[in-house]
């Protein structure tokens, strides 16, 4: 995909991806925008080459946050009372329970909003392949949820990670 066809038409997408993987610690546009910068020597780049890119600005955007951010800063930033955890925070650990591979698959498709055929691409799998691990990774996922909420034992999982996601930028499909 020519790269100026990629940043139209995956703009919003960048902006949301970079915005979720930084958790706040950086302007999202600004990373968006760095993410098209380093495909710039690449003139026919993929969604995984997107992704690499995506995730090469976020790890930066991680050492700038870490160099600046003192010992201090960081335990009282992380101080938290006790008490009933929400919702969401159960669906944000049953995602961070999951292995890799099926957690950046429900991440692509339900937070980043890609296609079947998108996710598939953006992880180098064939549509078989995918569709078999995305049916894996959803049961995985309501398996972990269920054993704290029995009740979503059947729910939806596009909308219950959906649901969980960090952030509030959303990709817009031209």
């Amino acid at each position: 995909m020519r790269l100026e066809v990629l940043a139209t038409k995956h703009r919003s997408l960048a902006v949301t991806a970079c915005e979720w993987r930084a958790f706040g610690l950086a302007d999202p546009e600004r990373l968006a925008d760095a993410v098209f910068d380093r495909l710039l020597n690449n003139p026919d780049p993929t969604l995984a080459d997107f992704y690499a890119a995506v995730d090469q600005v976020v790890q930066q955007a991680y050492t700038r946050y870490a160099a600046e951010d003192t010992i201090l800063d960081r335990l009282t930033g992380n101080f938290s009372m006790p008490g009933r955890r929400a919702p969401t925070d159960e669906m944000l650990q049953a995602l961070s329970q999951l292995r890799t591979r099926h957690r950046l698959l429900l991440q692509l498709r339900y937070w980043d909003g890609l296609s079947e055929a998108e996710a598939a691409e953006a992880l180098r799998l064939d549509e078989v392949s995918f569709a078999n691990r995305q049916a894996r990774a959803e049961a995985k996922f309501l398996g972990r949820v269920s054993r704290r909420r029995p009740e979503l034992a059947y729910g939806n999982v596009a909308e219950l990670v959906a649901g969980a996601k960090p952030g509030r930028h959303v990709r817009r499909v031209a």
